[in-house]
């Protein structure tokens, strides 16, 4: 049986913050906040409060604090949508035109995320740019969508800024300007942002609209990369092949191109807290933790499926490991429930399923640790929309004590 927290303990309380509601009054975001239980905030929803209907759907949406659910965030994005927040109709638009929670509805999606950026909020002009570009729910419009661009941009959305260095270099929607490119990607490489560390760097690499610096377009390749860009590492995987502004390394080369093919193992979660323990574990005390772990100590079953899956113990054995990890993620141990979500994506002591994958590290990002949303959105990124939705049905039904 699945042993949970009772959600309505564990969100006793939750902060109503304001500036997800791009409907409310700017002021607003500088007041105290209400701060309410999950259940009344699930009764004001009900009884009608479009704001608490979109903060609910953001709940559900988001996964942070409540089972990631996209129907249910659909269900109350749709409600709140009709009261005219725009943040609930730009937000119910995207999961439509995703197809996440339910089946996709690319025109009505367009036409939500349109009247959404009635509003001319940054994010929500960018995302009508995307659908302008990308031929989403309506026809393809490449100087709509650069116009958009340009909107969203100087409101200083870096991601807006980004595209339409694209277009201008490309010359796509607008006449084709090197220069304007360049002055668009400079302010967003400079913040970190990979995407425009790589573009301006093709850009060094070319010489177009700047003088050719394999040295500077090296440097940004390697910043992209470390941010974890899989088309930089490729791009400077060439620059170590050419040794064009580094020391020139085959070896280098085929390690950044395998990089960039993403081949490299999901990790483990591990907490340094119980490095000792699992090292006491892996010395031999594996007996000892299986008498605890099979009288139904979950910390037990968490340390000693650690000391399993270690390939230098004495005896690793992966299935048993997960069947430990199991029993640990059933008691609730974020950390175990994050682990088994690895097993399964990478096919560790188990068959590999991302359904199941995802489902376990849903649950994991209830707990406090931030890897492991960034794990479930791992595992996300490779999934189909049909996939997700499953996997949220059976993370709720687990929530729920149903299974």
């Amino acid at each position: 049986m699945w042993q949970r927290i009772n959600p309505a303990r564990a969100l006793t309380l939750v902060t109503v913050v304001s500036f997800l509601f791009a409907a409310l009054p700017a002021h607003s975001q500088n007041q105290p906040q209400p701060v309410v239980s999950l259940v009344e905030l699930q009764n004001a929803a009900r009884s009608g409060d479009a704001v608490a209907q979109l903060y609910l759907g953001q709940l559900f949406d988001e996964g942070t604090q409540v089972p990631q659910d996209f129907a249910q965030a659909r269900q109350w994005y749709e409600q709140a949508a009709t009261a005219n927040l725009t943040e609930a109709q730009n937000k119910l638009g995207r999961l439509l035109g995703a197809g996440l929670g339910g089946p996709a509805d690319l025109p009505r999606a367009f036409e939500l995320v349109k009247q959404a950026a009635q509003d001319n909020t940054a994010s929500h002009l960018y995302d009508l740019a995307q659908m302008y570009e990308n031929g989403a729910g309506t026809a393809q419009d490449m100087t709509r969508a650069a116009t958009l661009y340009e909107q969203a941009a100087k409101a200083g959305h870096p991601d807006a800024a980004v595209s339409l260095g694209v277009l201008y270099q490309n010359g796509t929607g607008v006449a084709q300007d090197y220069a304007r490119a360049r002055t668009l990607y400079e302010p967003a490489a400079a913040a970190g942002h990979s995407r425009a560390q790589n573009n301006l760097g093709l850009l060094y690499t070319r010489g177009t609209g700047v003088a050719q610096d394999y040295d500077r377009a090296a440097a940004l390749f390697q910043a992209a990369a470390a941010g974890g860009l899989s088309t930089a590492m490729t791009n400077l995987s060439v620059m170590y092949e050419n040794g064009f502004g580094l020391p020139q390394s085959d070896e280098l080369a085929a390690s950044w191109a395998r990089r960039a093919k993403s081949d490299t193992k999901t990790a483990f979660l591990s907490d340094p807290r119980l490095g000792t323990a699992i090292q006491r574990a892996e010395a031999g005390n594996a007996q000892a933790l299986q008498s605890a772990a099979r009288a139904g100590d979950p910390l037990s079953a968490y340390l000693l499926a650690f000391a399993l899956l270690d390939p230098a113990s004495p005896a690793p054995d992966l299935a048993a490991a997960a069947r430990f990890m199991e029993q640990a993620a059933r008691a609730g141990i974020h950390l175990a429930q994050a682990n088994l979500a690895v097993m399964y994506f990478e096919g560790i002591g188990l068959p590999q399923d991302y359904v199941l994958a995802r489902v376990w590290a849903s649950l994991a990002s209830l707990g406090t640790d931030p890897r492991t949303i960034e794990l479930r959105d791992r595992i996300t990124r490779q999934m189909t929309s049909g996939q997700i939705n499953d996997s949220q049905q059976i993370a709720q039904s687990y929530w729920q004590g149903k299974r």
